[in-house]
């Protein structure tokens, strides 16, 4: 009988610990999509344009890499609990002093602070959970996990509109900062265990080291995968609806074309989730990159209307959205215990590079004047070069190193 209650009592303080990645994280993604629907907002009470909101996008998106690249060595000397602590106090932080923001320079200063501890708590909440599950299911925690991005999203856009009819748009931020300062004590407690092993296991460098031990290959390959499907995901949701208006699509529905993406990413991240527990991680994801190609080259090609431009929006957001949320998940089976923070971590920083890049492309390619079609299926330029990688990977995988 005591043995059956330890095990109940270690099973309860799993998914306790789990719960309270899952939401660290959501309260990342809901910190990082609502600049999107506030800017608009400040942009006419500052009375300036739209478009002189760049800065604080990028410094969001800037901030977000250099937390990532950084964060997984600094847990390594300092402790995977202080690094959780202090990058959850830093973005929940930054989001109440964002309310103090009064110009474009300020905004972007208080988003670049923000979006470093934003960076820094996403890649140790998924190595605490891939750590709490080893073996095969650690890749299915990471996934589990890493879908609180888009689930922070949805939680912004349901919980965006209310906020800012009651408080304003500095409702959303005060929301976002209280809100993680309120799990302080629980990470307190729930990120303890492994920070001896993580000091203790790896000397030297260990962004180099993520090259080292035959895994070089494999870093490669993850880092290039997960750059691409980022130039895809975001060039196709920041630019799909405006396609899709030059289509004949009419104004007051171009937001519902975003939404249809977002919302076949969900159905996507549970699709992979399921698989996950029967299939290796990089057949998941080549499954679901051969549905994202499905859906661009079937618009670019088939000469659709106006009116199944939704559909493939969410044929496209099953495809592409999941490949960014797992391919964390693909770091997780590649490296040891040790080096997971900072595999993850490195991996996110790079796919954060390519959603800069991917809607100034897309930008770039709509100047040019090319017909919607066209636009879209350019995309699978490096959709079929991510899936090409993903059969590199899986005709060399190699037996991952031992937690």
């Amino acid at each position: 009988m005591k043995t059956n209650d330890n095990t109940s009592i270690g099973k309860e303080r799993v998914f306790a610990t789990m719960l309270l990645c899952f939401l660290i994280v959501t309260l990342d993604g809901f910190d990082t999509i609502a600049i999107t629907f506030v800017a608009p907002i400040l942009a006419k009470d500052w009375g300036i344009s739209p478009a002189a909101m760049v800065p604080a996008f990028l410094a969001t998106s800037v901030g977000a890499v250099v937390g990532y690249m950084a964060c997984g060595p600094l847990a390594l000397r300092f402790g995977a609990r202080s690094m959780a602590l202090a990058s959850v106090v830093t973005f929940g932080l930054g989001s109440l002093a964002t309310v103090m923001a009064a110009d474009i320079a300020s905004l972007t200063a208080l988003r670049f602070v923000t979006a470093l501890g934003l960076g820094g708590a996403l890649p140790i909440a998924i190595a605490r959970a891939a750590d709490l599950m080893p073996g095969p299911k650690s890749a299915t925690a990471a996934m589990m996990i890493a879908t609180g991005i888009s689930a922070g999203g949805v939680l912004a856009g349901i919980a965006g509109g209310p906020l800012m009819a009651h408080f304003g748009w500095k409702g959303v931020f005060i929301a976002g900062g209280i809100l993680p300062l309120l799990l302080l004590p629980w990470i307190a407690t729930a990120v303890r265990a492994g920070v001896a092993k993580a000091r203790s296991t790896e000397g030297g460098s260990a962004v180099y080291a993520l090259f080292g031990n035959g895994m070089g290959s494999a870093t490669a390959t993850l880092w290039l995968f997960a750059f691409l499907v980022f130039v895809i995901a975001y060039a196709l949701i920041s630019w799909m609806p405006t396609l899709a208006l030059q289509m004949g699509l009419a104004p007051e529905k171009a937001p519902a074309i975003a939404a249809a993406f977002s919302m076949g990413g969900l159905v996507g991240d549970l699709l992979l989730i399921s698989l996950s527990a029967r299939v290796q991680t990089a057949m998941t994801l080549l499954v679901a990159a051969v549905i994202g190609l499905a859906g661009i080259v079937v618009f670019g090609l088939a000469g659709i209307s106006v009116g199944a431009t939704k559909p493939l929006a969410i044929l496209m957001g099953m495809g592409f959205i999941p490949c960014c949320v797992a391919q964390s998940a693909l770091a997780v089976t590649i490296y040891p215990a040790a080096l997971r923070t900072t595999g993850i971590g490195w991996a996110a920083a790079m796919g954060r590079v390519g959603s800069i890049v991917g809607p100034g492309v897309g930008g770039a390619v709509l100047a040019f004047g090319w017909p919607p079609q066209r636009i879209v299926l350019a995309a699978a330029v490096p959709a079929v070069a991510a899936i090409l990688l993903l059969l590199v990977f899986l005709r060399k995988r190699q037996v991952p190193l031992p937690a």
